[in-house]
């Protein structure tokens, strides 16, 4: 009869990717900047003087990143949000240097021992001068089931010395020493228990921000998300729909999607966001603009377009031609192991 731990501890370690120092520089460049690219875009980086490296673990519910760079700008805009279709968190320790967020959260200097979190679904951008971190990306639906509030998350720090930075730094710190030696079960445990650490050490820095102190309200936000990601294409989607599906009144809805700019605007950039990657991705079927808009729930092309140009500096057409026919959003096949590849298995 096998012996279920020896078993355990030949099961493989948790897979990882290492852009590190035994590439020449200009491939290792390429390399990080590929793997950073599906959360990011790079900018102000000097070929010739940029330098960089990252270690990055598949910890099945969550991935695990420590990362270094002798500065730039990270830009994460409304049609990088579209288009890589991310709802997750990026939990990130500071380790070494100074980072700024420029645009699209509350402008707080991000200081060594300090722990951000950012909600991907949402426009940022940051400026790091020679830095390195320790990332934890969880999706936000993992996070929010287990908040006992509905306040927003995003650009929200836990300042160096605090409990809840020393507790999630600490956790994320020996996580990181330790991932090489994990085997695939401890990795997914791990993984499966970091959201619910982030949740317990964010839920007391935003608790006092919102009204809907109600228990479970973030895990009843998350539980609608769902129901409105999978009828995006109802064009009788809106408020009154969603206060019957769940015995809501509209004052308790619009309080639980206040801090994402409201139920109705969160409908529509997610339809927005929808309509970007499926412009994308129909360059090879040239599907028309009109059947994408009507497919997700918008009644008149005419406002579709409006908002579409609105939110991307682009009408649909603009950016159906800026494709080449491809399958992937972000204009490269994920593949097995790539990191974009973990990100959507979240």
């Amino acid at each position: 009869m096998s012996d279920p731990a020896a078993d355990t501890r030949k099961t493989p370690a948790a897979p990882s990717i290492l852009v590190g120092r035994n590439l020449d520089r200009s491939t290792r460049v390429e390399a990080w900047r590929q793997a950073v690219s599906a959360i990011y875009d790079l900018a102000d980086v000097d070929p010739d003087t940029f330098d960089c490296g990252l270690q990055s673990w598949n910890l099945g519910p969550a991935v695990l990143g420590e990362m270094w760079s002798t500065g730039n700008r990270f830009v994460r805009s409304e049609g990088k949000v579209a288009a890589s279709g991310l709802d997750h968190y990026l939990i990130q320790l500071l380790t070494r240097g100074r980072s700024v967020v420029r645009d699209g959260a509350p402008e707080i200097d991000w200081l060594v021992g300090s722990v951000r979190i950012l909600d991907m679904a949402r426009p940022v951008q940051t400026q790091a001068e020679a830095f390195a971190n320790i990332t934890l990306i969880v999706p936000c639906a993992a996070v929010q089931t287990i908040l006992n509030t509905s306040a927003d998350l995003h650009g929200v720090v836990l300042p160096p010395g605090s409990n809840g930075a020393m507790v999630l730094g600490g956790f994320m710190r020996t996580l990181a020493a330790r991932a090489d030696s994990l085997t695939q079960s401890e990795a997914e445990a791990f993984g499966r228990g970091a959201a619910t650490l982030v949740a317990s050490c964010f839920e007391p820095s935003v608790a006092g921000r919102m009204r809907a102190h109600s228990p479970g309200a973030g895990a009843t936000r998350s539980k609608i998300q769902g129901f409105i990601e999978a009828r995006l294409g109802d064009p009788d989607l809106d408020a009154t729909a969603i206060c019957e599906q769940f015995g809501l009144s509209r004052a308790t809805l619009y309080r639980l999607f206040a801090p994402l700019g409201g139920v109705n605007a969160h409908v529509r950039s997610r339809r927005l966001n929808r309509a970007y990657r499926n412009l994308r991705r129909s360059a090879a079927d040239q599907a028309r603009v009109s059947d994408i808009a009507r497919e997700l729930g918008f009644r008149n092309l005419s406002s579709f377009s409006r908002d579409f140009r609105v939110r991307f500096d682009a009408s649909p057409l603009d950016v159906r031609r800026q494709m080449s026919p491809i399958s992937d959003p972000d204009g490269m096949q994920p593949t097995q192991g790539s990191f974009k590849h973990w990100l959507e298995g979240l």
